[in-house]
């Protein structure tokens, strides 16, 4: 480039190629096209010039972790009374509930910390898990027992980066027992902002590996009067800065944020599932904004409105690799299309109020066995998506964890 106004010209154009970046693209195992390869490096490359117009950032801090007793929050209030369909009860002149300090923070900028969510020894061990269980689900794959969005969801700028979609057995459950059941903070908090209506969207983890690079500037979902989701990050690891943290934006979840981030033209942000990012970038509103990073510890995590801006940062370490496990609930009003990082058999089949009896069910256990027999909520879909699984013949095999028996054990269904 002989100057960097004709660089950055050029650079516009190459990046006019037919870019349109959602969160979600290729599955892993498909051999990207030429045209896809070149797609990909513009995606990668207007990252990079996104990342150079904003402020370097700091690290996203966790308030003072306050519960609200029986919360009753925005969207959530919405969300029970069109769900439920029960009938209003306030007196003439009474008030809400007052928001908890979390909620009010999470409405206003898009995103918070929790600290410790997670206990030490259940990160270490669902760290093992995942690493073993994207192993297994790889192999599972590769040898056509399964089905690859059975397994895994897609990503943008996927080279090292890795989102696994995580079964309903063993440390999976003991983690939604730390997040959501009695004594968490953010089963509370989930519930003022989605309501026990609220449906499980996701659970997986992302996995970033060394020389994953910069992602460009996305949300989830388009704006709509009531946010669609709340997806909560939690770190596997101890997370620094040449990890690739998530960079947030905190403040952009909002109506006037989305029309200048697309240009003026808040119709883009409804063209996809994440919306649809086309030059000019938006250098001027960039510069403008706050920068939070996630540089969470382990069992920390964060929580966002899927419709506030973020991207994975490039992670530039030798060795280190950033998991990330996560769950987002899904607003019952949201008007979106929304992804679903999630196993097709828990698609739709559990919502916040269920889980949360499921777990006071569970009591602390990983399974359970009800007065039918049954394996329980969580068990039997379990026992759905292992029919997702089958040997190269056509019988088909079920995995499963349970107390008793060892994870990966294998028993053929006649």
């Amino acid at each position: 480039f002989q100057s960097e106004q004709q660089g950055r010209t050029m650079l516009l154009s190459l990046l006019h190629i037919g870019l349109a970046a959602p969160c979600r693209t290729r599955p892993p195992t498909m051999q990207a096209s030429g045209l896809e390869a070149e797609r990909n490096k513009a995606t990668a490359r207007r990252g990079v010039m996104e990342r150079s117009f904003l402020q370097p950032g700091t690290a996203l801090v966790a308030l003072e972790q306050k519960r609200a007793a029986n919360p009753i929050g925005f969207g959530a209030k919405a969300a029970a009374a069109q769900v439920k369909k029960k009938k209003k009860t306030r007196t003439k002149g009474s008030r809400a509930r007052p928001l908890s300090a979390l909620a009010t923070e999470l409405k206003a900028s898009g995103v918070v910390r929790i600290d410790g969510a997670l206990s030490p020894a259940l990160v270490e061990e669902l760290r093992e898990f995942v690493d073993a269980e994207r192993v297994q689900a790889t192999a599972d794959v590769k040898a056509g027992r399964c089905d690859q969005k059975a397994r895994f969801a897609d990503l943008v700028l996927l080279d090292k980066r890795c989102d696994l979609l995580l079964p309903l057995h063993g440390p999976p459950i003991a983690a939604l027992q730390e997040l959501l059941g009695e004594g968490s903070v953010l089963g509370p908090l989930l519930q003022e902002v989605v309501g026990e209506a609220g449906v499980l969207q996701e659970l997986a983890c992302l996995t970033s590996e060394p020389g994953s690079a910069q992602q460009p500037l996305h949300p989830d979902t388009p704006w709509t009067p009531i946010p669609s989701a709340y997806t909560a990050f939690i770190a596997l690891q101890d997370v620094d800065v040449e990890m690739g943290p998530t960079l947030y934006l905190p403040g952009t979840q909002t109506k006037e944020a989305h029309t200048s981030f697309f240009g003026g033209d808040l119709s883009l942000g409804n063209a996809g599932v994440s919306g649809v990012r086309r030059p000019p970038i938006p250098e001027e509103f960039l510069r403008s904004r706050e920068v939070k990073l996630g540089l969470l510890k382990a069992g920390d995590l964060a929580l966002y409105n899927q419709q506030t801006l973020h991207c994975g940062s490039a992670n530039e370490s030798r060795d280190k690799v950033r998991r990330q496990f996560y769950i987002s609930m899904k607003n019952p009003l949201a008007q979106s299309k929304l992804c679903a990082s999630l196993r097709p058999a828990f698609r739709n089949k559990l919502t916040l109020g269920a889980m949360k009896d499921e777990l006071a069910a569970l009591n602390g256990r990983r399974t359970r066995v009800d007065e039918g027999g049954g394996r329980g909520l969580f068990g039997k879909l379990d026992e759905v998506d292992a029919l997702e699984v089958r040997d190269t013949e056509g019988a088909v095999q079920i995995r499963f964890g349970d107390e008793g028996s060892q994870l990966g054990s294998e028993y053929e269904i006649i």
